[in-house]
């Protein structure tokens, strides 16, 4: 499989009337410690080329940096990791910390 895209939640700091998930900060949807650590273990077994975490702004889930940690020690260096993502939050908002 070339990728596996991961949909983290429905929270977002922003309410953008484009956006196809209505996602936005009273949503309150995000996955669970252990679906994501479900998503590393498929991730190494198949062998998946890129990951792609999405939806709302997926660096607000509260696992979203062990997340990426994890999937950078598990896989080779060479495995693209691609975050979609707006980077209001990370310009220095919950998310970069």
């Amino acid at each position: 499989m070339a990728a596996l895209q991961v949909n983290l939640g429905y929270t977002c700091n922003q309410s953008c009337v484009h956006c196809d998930v209505n996602a936005g900060p009273n949503r309150t949807e995000q996955m669970d410690r252990t679906t994501i650590d479900a998503v590393l273990d498929v991730l190494v077994a198949k062998d998946i080329g890129t990951l792609d975490l999405t939806r709302g702004a997926p660096e607000l889930n509260p696992h979203f940096r062990d997340l990426v940690r994890q999937a950078r020690a598990r896989r080779a260096p060479d495995r693209p990791l691609q975050p979609d993502t707006h980077g209001a939050v990370t310009a220095g908002g919950r998310g970069a910390k």
